[in-house]
């Protein structure tokens, strides 16, 4: 598989649709930011999102998705810098986070504007390097017709009543909305998207990519890795040096490590198994290399990490 499907799989990246909201009048509406990542798509009228100055405010028009990384507190209102009700007293109001809320004073008439907000939650530390790629905050402009902009009104018109079945199809729909929003971000030449994305458009390297990631623990050799790209050893260790920023083998390991961590933390393998599954000879080869790359034991890491 690709990595950037290996990566949410093994993450069990998940979205959650939990409200779309009317807004009237002055309105602010204040998140906390304790989501991984938060998403945000306004449906109709128009706003501002900032997170520390309201002069760095984004301006929001329909069809605009914005995402905002874990720990970033940030507000939506009709003006950058206006009050805004913390989201916490919308839900309160609503007796729990609601699937329809409302912001400002209704007035009877239309709302000033509309918008929908979701979440994505991710499991162990898979998924850091990815998130770390991404800016605190950013907002994409998805074309008229693009499968992120079908996918972002099917959301939208979906939260208007309830159905049966619903809440599982707005998970869904922002499970696929999520690639769709890293693949349009990190796409842009001016994004500093990770190595492994850059490298997973260029079809020899992805090959290798996709080897690498289907078996972890075989014992690749970098000619080996040439063989899937089909290239020469010299030319692909060039290659995917100069994409991923390290040699392949630096990067089997690497995943290694990764994938070591997330067995130590979610399973209870003895670290025997977990080597071999890893292609490591021996528990003590495992435990060596898993020192040298962590600086602790891996019986001592599972440990402290479970403590």
């Amino acid at each position: 598989m690709d990595v950037l499907t290996d990566l949410l799989q093994r993450s069990r990246a998940r979205g959650a649709a939990f409200s779309r909201t009317n807004a009237y009048g002055d309105w602010g509406l204040a998140f906390p930011g304790n989501a991984a990542l938060a998403v945000h798509a306004i449906v109709e009228g128009d706003g501002y999102l900032w997170a520390d100055d309201p002069a760095d405010a984004l301006r929001l028009i329909p069809g605009d998705v914005v995402l905002v990384r874990e720990s970033t507190p940030h507000h939506i209102a009709h003006v950058a810098g206006a009050p805004c009700t913390p989201l916490a007293e919308v839900a309160k109001l609503a007796e729990g986070v609601p699937k329809r809320a409302t912001v400002g004073v209704p007035d009877g008439g239309p709302p000033a504007a509309a918008f929908f907000c979701g979440a994505y939650r991710f499991e162990g530390d898979l998924c850091e390097g990815l998130l770390a790629a991404l800016p605190d905050k950013f907002r994409l402009r998805p074309a008229a017709g693009s499968t992120l902009r079908a996918t972002m009104d099917l959301l939208a018109s979906e939260m208007l009543e309830d159905r049966l079945g619903q809440q599982a199809l707005l998970d869904r729909l922002l499970d696929v909305a999520l690639v769709q929003i890293l693949r349009e971000h990190f796409n842009d030449p001016t994004a500093a998207a990770p190595g492994w994305f850059r490298a997973s458009t260029d079809p020899r390297i992805s090959a290798a990519l996709e080897a690498i990631h289907a078996t972890p623990g075989r014992a690749w050799t970098v000619s080996e890795l040439a063989e899937h790209a089909l290239l020469s050893r010299s030319a692909f260790a060039r290659r995917f040096t100069n994409l991923l920023g390290v040699p392949p083998l630096t990067y089997v390991n690497d995943w290694r490590m990764a994938l070591a961590r997330e067995r130590l933390r979610d399973t209870d393998a003895r670290l025997a198994s977990i080597g071999e599954a890893l292609g490591y000879a021996s528990e003590f080869s495992f435990a060596a290399a898993f020192k040298r790359h962590h600086g602790l034991a891996p019986g001592r890491w599972r440990r402290e990490v479970l403590r």
